[in-house]
């Protein structure tokens, strides 16, 4: 009795889509769809299609929520894109749409489900504002490669929950985005205020190896760009205070050759020894390098 009832009602959706044209199968269909009936609005929408019906922007959005309701991914990807392309205005709207679903599908568990609502959000609009999603929007956008993106995203993140249990996380993924873009300053300003926001986060370490290997960098490039003095002073820093042995011998043994540029020998051969106490029962090319310059030194040292 109920298969027959459904089988009827199916037949007046039909009557009644044949019967109307583009702007009253919109109207039935949105009729249907606000009565949470998302099958028979399909059902409009197709049969309307079917007899070479237009394809009406308005129409098609309202195909690809249906289908998003019935759980037809593709086929709603497929309606919203076609949609966009006769009217980009529907961008926002599309965005704003995945937006709502992927929040819906996070909160109910499906993780997954929602990231990939919130990458299809996100092509419609690279600025939607995911609230508390936001870190999420930032590594999906760091994914795609586009760090500028990413970075806005992870910035909004931390500025409205910078005591979260994640927001640690986002700050050093923050830095990271920072780095890809070729932004050294703005991302040794993050991991020092890192060190001040989260000084007991078990990132700290990685903060801290991240931070010296940017500062090292800008030492060499100061160098690169004949200023010797400033170079010295950071690599100085770094010789002695570095967490890092690596970072200590890098800067021990180029201060070694600044030394030896401006003809300071016995300066020279004190940081080549440095790298060589630093490697007591280790090897490594740096290692080896310093040890030829002190050999070389001490040799030229004694012919004077």
């Amino acid at each position: 009795m109920q298969v027959g009832t459904r089988a009827i009602g199916a037949f007046l959706v039909l009557l009644l889509a044949i019967s109307c044209g583009g702007k009253g199968v919109l109207e039935k269909a949105t009729e249907e769809y606000e009565k949470g009936r998302y099958r028979e609005a399909v059902f409009v929408i197709r049969h309307h299609f079917r007899r070479g019906g237009e394809r009406h922007s308005e129409i098609l959005f309202l195909a690809g929520k249906a289908y998003l309701k019935l759980g037809s991914e593709a086929e709603a990807e497929d309606a919203f894109a076609e949609a966009f392309s006769k009217d980009s205005i529907l961008a926002e709207q599309i965005s704003e749409y995945f937006k709502e679903e992927a929040g819906r599908s996070i909160q109910s568990g499906l993780t997954l489900k929602g990231k990939r609502f919130m990458r299809q959000a996100l092509i419609y609009d690279r600025n939607i504002d995911f609230d508390g999603y936001n870190a999420m929007a930032g590594e999906i956008m760091m994914d795609r490669k586009d760090f500028e993106s990413a970075a806005r995203y992870f910035e909004r993140y931390i500025g409205s929950y910078p005591d979260s249990s994640g927001a640690a996380e986002v700050m050093l993924s923050l830095g990271t985005a920072y780095e890809e873009m070729g932004e050294t300053e703005a991302a040794i300003e993050n991991y020092r205020r890192f060190h001040e926001r989260y000084p007991l986060s078990r990132l700290k370490t990685t903060v801290i190896w991240k931070l010296e290997n940017l500062l090292f960098r800008m030492a060499e490039e100061s160098l690169e760009e004949g200023k010797f003095d400033e170079a010295k002073l950071a690599l100085e820093d770094l010789a002695s205070g570095a967490s890092a042995r690596l970072v200590r011998e890098r800067a021990n043994f180029l201060l070694g050759e600044i030394a030896e540029q401006t003809g300071d020998r016995e300066a020279a051969l004190r940081y080549y020894r440095e790298v060589v106490n630093l490697n007591l029962g280790e090897s490594g090319r740096l290692l080896e390098k310093a040890k030829e310059r002190i050999e070389e030194l001490e040799l030229a040292k004694k012919r004077q």
